[in-house]
């Protein structure tokens, strides 16, 4: 394997993209068999980026939230199909928002799936009058089960099942899963995910020694000066909902090292390096399967862009559709999501690749260069090995 020109890529990132510290791992069938490290961690203290690294994950959790509902479903605490309401009966009074500004009870019974495809009809909208007064009763530090009451309240953007929107939908699924197998969000992520992969540095709330590694949010860096706009050093990301709120689809800390594990599984037909099976492969299917009809193609397309042409969203993924229109070096059913700062991953279970990139720059273009961390980490590996993989 030579991954030099992947290397060389990433390493001109300080300065040519104003990323002041990036880490990547590549795994092949289960193994690592390639990392790199760029830049800073901490430019003011010259502290380099390197695997241990702590980054806010943004929308990168997502992955790990559908991947733990997945270990439910396997288990039968949790039905794909089933009404939501099951779990969270206010999911069963919902309301639809009509075009002319009224409210009607939704005509769709809103199912799991539903909010696994971000197809429920929610949306990110955190200012609704509802989520405003359970802000005020609870004095700003509700729990995940009362901000989600709150989002209950608010009227549906469609009927459930007919659309696509990205959304609070994996916060919600967070909610069904607490309720579903009785206890709090965080302990099924460590339960069915964290501790049988060993991603000892992976959740919400940093010990003393974790957070000396937390990389600052850097704003507007500029790699020929070495500085930005502004330097946040924030500890986990809260969607406005405050300190005890656990979002389902943004709030968890991570480092290489141990989303690397993550990637690798997904990639490796759910078994860990340890030999552990964490999901089976007909729940990795599952995953990668898209879930949009025509409409919610139109509507995910839209919000995608054309760094997202040729994917469609599976279950809480992107999911690769035609590896041609979007100049991809991966197979059909590639799969993975991203988040607001940078942070990337690939698992593609045909050819057994996984990638975990990372990095912590707020308001840079990474759709751009997504796609070409793929091609390169994909050009490094020799295609005799991703041919054996894939026969």
């Amino acid at each position: 394997m030579d991954f030099s020109a992947f290397d060389r890529y990433l390493d001109s990132f300080y300065k040519e993209k104003n990323i002041p510290g990036l880490g990547c791992a590549v795994s092949l069938n289960g193994e690592i068999v390639h990392r790199h490290f760029a830049g800073l961690r901490d430019v003011e203290r010259g502290v380099p980026f390197d695997e241990d690294t702590l980054v806010n994950l943004y929308s990168a959790t997502k992955i790990s939230t559908v991947t733990a509902a997945m270990r439910l479903i396997e288990k039968g605490v949790l039905s794909l199909d089933a009404p939501a309401s099951e779990y969270l009966p206010e999911l069963g009074r919902m309301t639809v928002r009509r075009e002319d500004g009224s409210a009607a009870p939704a005509e769709n019974v809103m199912l799991v799936r539903h909010l696994m495809s971000m197809t429920a009809g929610f949306s990110y909208d955190g200012t609704a009058e509802p989520v405003k007064r359970m802000l005020r009763e609870t004095d700003g530090r509700p729990t995940t089960r009362q901000a989600v009451a709150a989002l209950a309240e608010v009227p549906l953007l469609f009927e459930p099942g007919t659309h696509f929107r990205y959304s609070f939908c994996h916060d919600v699924l967070a909610a069904v899963m607490e309720e579903a197998a009785g206890i709090p969000y965080p302990e099924i992520l460590k339960r069915e995910l964290f501790d049988p992969l060993g991603m000892d540095d992976t959740g919400f709330v940093l010990n003393a020694e974790q957070r000396t590694r937390l990389a600052p949010e850097y704003h507007g860096f500029d790699g020929k000066t070495g500085r930005a706009r502004a330097v946040i050093r924030r500890e986990g990301v809260d969607m406005g909902m405050g300190p005890l709120y656990r979002s389902g689809g943004g709030g968890l800390i991570s480092s290489v090292r141990d989303y690397a594990k993550l990637a690798a599984m997904l990639s490796c037909g759910g078994r860990a390096a340890n030999g552990a099976q964490i999901l089976s492969e007909e729940s990795i299917r599952l995953l990668q399967t898209n879930q949009l009809g025509p409409d919610a193609m139109r509507d995910f397309d839209a919000m995608g862009g054309w760094s997202k042409a040729g994917y469609g969203y599976g279950l809480g993924v992107r999911t690769l559709l035609d590896p041609e229109r979007n100049n991809s070096l991966s197979r059909k059913g590639e799969f993975g999501w991203d988040g607001a700062l940078g942070c990337y991953l690939l698992a593609d279970p045909e050819t057994g690749v996984g990638i975990f990139y990372a990095q912590h720059e707020a308001g840079s273009p990474w759709y751009t260069w997504h796609g070409l961390i793929r091609n390169y980490a994909y050009a490094g590996i020799p295609g005799s090995e991703l041919i054996r993989k894939a026969d």
